[in-house]
């Protein structure tokens, strides 16, 4: 999945400098995230299974801040600003996400950073889904 986007291409999208790409490590999900410890910027690209998606909804995240559903992507596609937490005083989430079930996938994508937005999210959902139908 890194090899989906170049580290100045995730750069483009967060607004400001990342690492390079890492690949997930969570099992059953191919992905990758770019991102910069010290500011807490990144960008992530992930595929799971498509029933991934349904366990959004019993978490509530269409409560969320700024959840909209989104016709035109694929199946339940949507975006969402996930909620903010502090584990181990290390604040987790408030990036943008944007999702969709494509096929027999759930691809979802997040931002945080400078450029991180509701349409950016959609935007960088649009790219990855076209990236990898290549």
């Amino acid at each position: 999945m890194c090899k989906l986007f170049t580290q100045k291409e995730a750069a483009g999208y967060v607004g400001s400098s990342v690492g390079v790409g890492e690949e997930s490590l969570l099992p059953g999900t191919q992905g990758c995230t770019w991102s910069d410890e010290a500011t807490g910027n990144k960008m992530s690209i992930a595929v799971a299974p498509a029933g991934n998606a349904l366990q959004l909804k019993s978490w509530g995240f269409e409560s969320w801040e700024g959840f909209r559903s989104v016709p035109g992507i694929g199946a339940r596609a949507y975006t969402v600003r996930t909620p903010t937490m502090e584990i181990m005083g290390k604040k987790l989430g408030g990036e943008w996400q944007a999702g969709a079930i494509v096929g027999s996938d759930y691809v979802v994508t997040s931002l945080k950073g400078p450029k991180g937005n509701a349409d950016a999210a959609l935007a960088l959902l649009t790219d990855t889904i076209g990236r990898r139908s290549r």
